[in-house]
């Protein structure tokens, strides 16, 4: 397996091979799917069409903060990679795997611990502390192999919108990326950089890039932070909610800013997703619903993996 295995960057042509290596897990084929592209994506993301596949491809491979690495044998790729370098202030920086994919042919045969040994590789490289992840449940086992463990638990809480008067906000564009003293600690589902990225998507698919969104900047306590909105797909009345704020800086302020957005944009609700230690102690304050919990993974590559417990 080793003599014939090679991991490289992925190139634009690879596109094809990689729809084709996602589709090869799936009990549906493409026909029963349908062609069409908003179909597909919400069947399983960009990667179930080769021309969406493609722009999703030559987005990540043009950001100076993602990656795309595929594991090759022979003409063949039956492995792939996704990552974000993320530079938010510690303890959340870090490169974030958003995706580990293998071929349903070739799992099992150290294709996976091939394409994660250059990922730590490339992690090393950049400097930087450690690797974040969002596991899938049947593949927990794998990443504790190789060092991972849970690092946040995060609950998802719905939060009635609020008529509050907060400061004006100032609009952002894509490229006002937030700065790195801040970050992402509400809706915290991937890793800063990649949820900046999904508030302005590269696809032009009618019902998602189209999606309502709100990304403005204020001051909250004296302090600049970046938050958003971004409707539902599924539900006008509700938005899911982001914030990128101080490491210390407590929750509350930016969870009401976001209550007032929501009602400033005719939202009955916003979804929050929350530190557990936050989640818990703001709950009956805030009249907060909880919706579900996930947990992030870490590996440290050097020191101590941080948990410290956040202000709320």
């Amino acid at each position: 397996m080793a003599s014939e295995l090679r991991i490289r960057p992925a190139r634009l042509e690879d596109a094809a091979a990689i729809t084709a290596l996602h589709w090869s897990t799936v009990a549906r084929s493409p026909d029963e799917v349908g062609p069409d592209i908003l179909a597909r994506w919400r069947f399983g993301g960009p990667w179930m069409a080769v021309e969406s596949c493609a722009v999703h491809l030559n987005h990540l491979l043009r950001l100076p903060w993602g990656g795309v690495l595929v594991a090759e044998a022979g003409d063949e790729v039956i492995g792939e990679a996704e990552f974000y370098l993320s530079r938010e202030a510690a303890p959340f920086g870090g490169l974030h795997l958003a995706l580990l994919y293998v071929h349903r042919r070739w799992q099992r045969r150290g294709v996976g611990s091939a394409l994660m040994a250059a990922v730590i590789e490339q992690a090393r490289a950049q400097g930087l502390a450690q690797i974040t992840t969002q596991p899938e449940p049947e593949a927990l086992s794998f990443y504790r192999r190789l060092g991972f463990r849970p690092w946040r638990v995060l609950h998802e809480m719905q939060a009635e919108a609020v008529w509050r008067t907060m400061a004006e906000p100032r609009p952002l564009e894509a490229w006002e990326v937030p700065p790195p003293s801040l970050a992402l600690r509400i809706g915290r589902y991937q890793c800063g950089p990649q949820e900046w990225d999904n508030l302005f998507p590269p696809l032009v698919l009618p019902g998602w890039s189209d999606l309502p969104r709100r990304v403005v900047a204020l001051r909250l306590e004296g302090q600049p932070v970046v938050i958003a909105l971004r409707r539902q797909v599924n539900d006008v009345a509700q938005a899911d909610g982001f914030a990128w704020l101080p490491p210390a800086m407590p929750l509350r302020p930016a969870i009401e800013a976001l209550q007032a957005l929501a009602a400033a944009e005719g939202y009955a609700a916003v979804d929050l997703l929350l530190p557990a230690e936050a989640a818990e102690a703001l709950r009956e304050r805030l009249g907060l619903a909880w919706q579900r919990s996930l947990t992030l993974w870490a590996l440290p590559l050097e020191g101590r993996l941080s948990t410290s417990a956040p202000q709320v």
